[in-house]
């Protein structure tokens, strides 16, 4: 069986691979941010500060992001991105960490294409199932449900309580983002730029009681943690959504979608390498069973 290539240009290849970086290296913030700043800080601080990165590359590059008189479907596609994309994931990531390795966190959202394929099988119904894509998914999610149940087995070697709630929500998040990336995918966007500032602000404007009511200050000053939610802030959410806008402007959401076999991996170095946590039990076994089910599910025959 052969596959399909990818022929894009060096700089898309590049610029994709930074995004893995940034995106992966995202996690780790989260960790160093948790030290001082309560979840709902850590998620509603980001997501104003991109907003304002954002912003500020829509004036520069002259975006029409004023005009506010646009169809219905338009604004209730962005509240849709504004709390599926970013809102309820980047909470319940920050949630999640408090009570989880960065690894494993990071691993979860290897699920994110394969549930992408199984909700727009659903969803919608032109696009049909063949039987290479039942084996891929049953594939992937096998892998996904192996390293669920080996961070469980781990809890209970440990004598410590299984937080199931926890786990939910790491399931939870990819499930979030899988279905913003459909909405964005769907979407009948002129200008993909304006769009997400508009989804940015309505996400700030929705998260901003929330922060109020936690308070705009860390509990404690540590510097780190000051650091970590500027970068989350600045990178992951804003310098990361214009190279987003700009990769699926120039090659598509296809070619984006590889991104996801690099938010892993990178998450896995950085947790390993500079907080030195332990891998999860059947790590290589799941992560190649997540890989090789994704690959199955996105690969065409030529």
């Amino acid at each position: 069986m052969f596959f399909k290539t990818i022929n894009q240009n060096p700089i898309s290849w590049i610029l994709i691979s930074i995004l893995g970086v940034i995106w992966g290296s995202s996690f780790l913030s989260i960790k160093y941010a948790i030290i001082a700043f309560e979840p709902i800080q850590i998620s509603s601080l980001r997501i104003i500060i991109g907003f304002f990165i954002v912003f500020l590359f829509s004036l520069i590059f002259k975006i029409e992001i004023f005009n506010i008189y646009k169809p219905k479907r338009y604004w209730l596609f962005c509240i849709g991105v504004a709390v599926l994309s970013n809102l309820l994931p980047f909470t319940i990531l920050a949630i999640a960490q408090v009570n989880f390795s960065t690894i494993f966190v990071g691993l979860c959202m290897a699920i994110i294409p394969l549930l992408i394929t199984i909700f727009s099988l659903f969803l919608f119904k032109y696009e049909p199932i063949s039987s290479k894509k039942l084996f891929g998914i049953i594939i992937g999610l096998s892998g996904s449900a192996l390293l669920v149940i080996s961070k469980a087995s781990e809890d209970l070697d440990n004598n410590q309580e299984i937080h199931f709630i926890f786990i939910f929500l790491c399931i939870l998040a990819p499930i979030s983002y899988s279905f913003g990336a459909i909405i964005i995918n769907k979407a009948e966007i002129e200008n993909l730029l304006s769009f997400t500032t508009h989804a940015l602000f309505i996400a700030s404007v929705l998260s901003s009681p929330f922060l109020v009511k936690q308070g705009l200050f860390p509990n404690k000053i540590d510097l780190q943690s000051i650091f970590a939610i500027l970068y989350l802030g600045i990178i992951p959410t804003g310098v990361a959504t214009i190279i987003l806008v700009y990769l699926i402007k120039k090659e598509g959401p296809i070619f984006l979608s590889l991104v996801n076999y690099k938010v892993p991996l990178w998450s896995t170095i950085f947790g390993f390498l500079l907080l030195k946590e332990m891998l999860p039990n059947n790590f290589f076994l799941s992560s190649f069973l997540i890989l090789i089910g994704i690959i199955i599910c996105q690969s065409k025959k030529v």
